[in-house]
C-alpha cells in the first residue's frame, strides 16, 4: 500500500561529494553576486575602509550592538551626541580629514562654502530636491558646481531639463559635463560635447572665490580624453594659482584614480591612464589641496598612493543604479587650505 522509499546511500564519499557540490555551487552564486554587484555599482566591497563604514553609521541614529556598548561605557546617551562622538573619531582615524603627515586640529576661520552634486542621470525630482535642501540648510553656500551626468544620453531636451532645475535656484552654477551628456551628440557624428556647450555653455572653467582657486576639467570623454588644448589651459591655470598663493581646487567628472572603484579615467581606454597619471602628477608638484570627482556613484575620501594627492568622490544623486541613498555633497573650505566634505543624504520629506 506504501511505497518504500530508499534511504540515502551513507557512504561517505558521496556525502563528500555532495558537500563539495554545494559548497562549490554557494561559492558560484556569491562570486556571481559579487561581481554583478561591482559592475553595476562601480564600487568593489572588498576593498571598503574601516573609516568609511564608521563615516556611513554616523548618518543613523540606530548603530550596531558593539557601537551602542562602547558609547554606552563613555556614558553617552543621546543620538546628536553619539553621532558627534563617532565622526570625531573617524575624523582622527582618517588622513583625509587633516593635513598631510597628521591630524591639524586648527584650520582657522572657514572662508568659503558651496555645493556639490552628481549623477542626477534624469532624476531631475532628487536634483531639485537636493538644492533646496542645501540652499535651506546652508544659506552661506556660494555657489554650485556640478559634477556631470545630468542625463542618461545627453540629449538636448535631457540637459535641458536638469537646466531648468539649477536655473530656478537662484545660486551662481558651474558644471561639466559627464559621460552619459555626450552620448547623444556622439552617436549623431557629431562633436561628442555638442549638446551639453549648446545647453550649458563652457565644459571646463576657471574662477577665484575668497583665496580658492577652482579649477573645472572636462575628462568624460571616455574615448578621445582631455585634448591638447585643454592640456596646456589646465597647466597655466594650475601655474597662475600657484603663483597667487591660491589655494587650489580641482573639480571633473571621471576620478583619476580611485582605490576600491573601477570608474576612473582610463578604464575604456587604457592610453588614458597616462593622461591621468600626469594630471595628478601636476596637480601634487602644484600643491593642489583636493581632487573632486563624480561617476562612482559613491562618496568616498582617499589618498593617491604615489603622490598623496587628496581626492574625493561625490555620492549620485539619482535614486537609481545607486549603492548609497541619493546624496549631495558640501564643501567647507578654511583658511589654510583645507577643506572638508559633508557627504549629506537627500531627506525624503
Amino acid at each position: 500500500m506504501f511505497r518504500r522509499y530508499n534511504k540515502r546511500s551513507s557512504n561517505p564519499i558521496v556525502t563528500i561529494f555532495r558537500l563539495i557540490l554545494s559548497l562549490t555551487m554557494l561559492g558560484f552564486l556569491i562570486l556571481v553576486s559579487y561581481s554583478a554587484y561591482k559592475h553595476f555599482s562601480g564600487l568593489d566591497p572588498l576593498s571598503l575602509s574601516p573609516e568609511s563604514v564608521i563615516n556611513s553609521v554616523t548618518d543613523y541614529k540606530e548603530f550596531p550592538p558593539f557601537l551602542e556598548n562602547l558609547l554606552s561605557s563613555l556614558k553617552i546617551k543621546e543620538v546628536g551626541e553619539k553621532q558627534n562622538t563617532l565622526g570625531q573619531f573617524v575624523e582622527g582615524l582618517n588622513p583625509v580629514s587633516g593635513d598631510k603627515g597628521g591630524i591639524s586640529l586648527n584650520h582657522g576661520q572657514r572662508i568659503l562654502t558651496f555645493i556639490l552634486v552628481a549623477d542626477s542621470h534624469t532624476d531631475n525630482f532628487n536634483l531639485e530636491r537636493a538644492l533646496i535642501q542645501a540652499k535651506q540648510s546652508h544659506p552661506e553656500a556660494e555657489f554650485i558646481i556640478g559634477l556631470g551626468d545630468y542625463s542618461q544620453v545627453g540629449t538636448v531636451d535631457e540637459l535641458r531639463g536638469a537646466k531648468e532645475i539649477f536655473d530656478k535656484m537662484g545660486l551662481r552654477y558651474f558644471l561639466t559635463a559627464g559621460d552619459h551628456d555626450l552620448w547623444h551628440s556622439r552617436d549623431q557624428d557629431l562633436p561628442a560635447i555638442l549638446n551639453f556647450n549648446e545647453v550649458f555653455g563652457p565644459e571646463y572653467q576657471s574662477f577665484t572665490s575668497k583665496a580658492v582657486k577652482i579649477i573645472i576639467i572636462h575628462n568624460s570623454d571616455n574615448y578621445l580624453g582631455i585634448d591638447n588644448e585643454q592640456m596646456d589651459w589646465i597647466s597655466r591655470q594650475i601655474a597662475v594659482g600657484k603663483e597667487q598663493n591660491y589655494h587650489i581646487l580641482v573639480f571633473l567628472h571621471e576620478p583619476l584614480y580611485h582605490p576600491s572603484s573601477d570608474h576612473f579615467m582610463g578604464r575604456l581606454e587604457p592610453k588614458l591612464k597616462d593622461q591621468a597619471k600626469s594630471l595628478i602628477q601636476l596637480f601634487s608638484r602644484y600643491g593642489v589641496k583636493k581632487v573632486f570627482a563624480g561617476d562612482a556613484h559613491y562618496f568616498s575620501e582617499y589618498f593617491e598612493p604615489e603622490t598623496n594627492l587628496a581626492m574625493v568622490t561625490i555620492g549620485a544623486v539619482t535614486a537609481e543604479r545607486n549603492p548609497q541613498t541619493p546624496r549631495y555633497g558640501l564643501v567647507s573650505v578654511f583658511e589654510d587650505g583645507f577643506s572638508r566634505v559633508d557627504d549629506v543624504e537627500i531627506r525624503t520629506q
